[in-house]
């Protein structure tokens, strides 16, 4: 038996990608609840989502991700809880997939292999990079659609409310409970993040904010630097 999932999207102005989103739901049957958690959108974003009868739309009460993402939990019905961002799509099964990891096992959460949806040879190094970060160096981010159950994210406070490494900070909060497990079927992602700055200009970046964050650098202070890319 499946048990319902909650599958939270924070939202902020996501026009460009929350159709695409949404639509790899529509025709599910069985316990699932979509919660679109918007941050303050000025565009298209909150038309688009509730023009699917199946979406639920929720106004954050402030904007940034950890926020909304904790304001979806909060009102989610789901015993397992999905985050997954707007311009990530799941693989098939990843309903079954995410119920078998969480059955019956000693698992605090887990998080989906990454893969990036454009062909191009930086793109597959940057996924392999990622993966290999990720599994080996236990480093985990939100593009890789994490998942627990309802009771572990409330023991262990939710998202940390910070402006950047909110994710991999919940990731580090659910292996303090348990094991942390991976679905080796990929989520595929958009490779917007890193065409604005382009790959190896991006992926520079993202590393020094790393090592920065390391070094106790505030993520309100790399915030500056990193700014917000959908």
């Amino acid at each position: 038996m499946i048990p319902e999932i909650s599958v939270i999207i924070p939202t902020l102005n996501e026009e460009s990608v929350i159709n695409e989103c949404l639509q790899q739901f529509e025709g599910i049957s069985g316990p699932l609840q979509i919660m679109v958690v918007d941050g303050g959108s000025d565009d298209r974003t909150e038309e688009l989502a509730t023009a699917h009868d199946y979406v639920r739309f929720i106004r954050s009460p402030s904007r940034g991700r950890a926020v909304q993402m904790n304001a979806g939990a909060e009102s989610a019905t789901g015993d397992l809880l999905l985050f997954l961002h707007a311009d990530t799509t799941l693989p098939g099964h990843w309903r079954r997939s995410i119920t078998d990891s969480m059955n019956g096992s000693e698992m605090a959460g887990g998080r989906f292999r990454f893969d990036i949806s454009d062909p191009r040879r930086i793109y597959r190094w940057i996924a392999k990079g990622t993966n290999f970060r990720s599994r080996v160096l236990g480093i985990t981010y939100g593009d890789q659609a994490i998942y627990t159950s309802r009771d572990i994210f409330e023991r262990v406070g939710g998202y940390p409310e910070i402006l950047l490494f909110e994710d991999s900070e919940f990731a580090d909060r659910l292996k303090r409970e348990g094991a942390f497990d991976w679905i080796d079927t990929p989520v595929m992602t958009s490779a917007r993040r890193w065409q604005r700055r382009g790959p190896l200009r991006t992926l520079m970046l993202t590393w020094l904010l790393r090592f920065l964050y390391t070094l106790s650098v505030s993520p309100k202070t790399l915030t500056r630097f990193y700014g917000t890319v959908r």
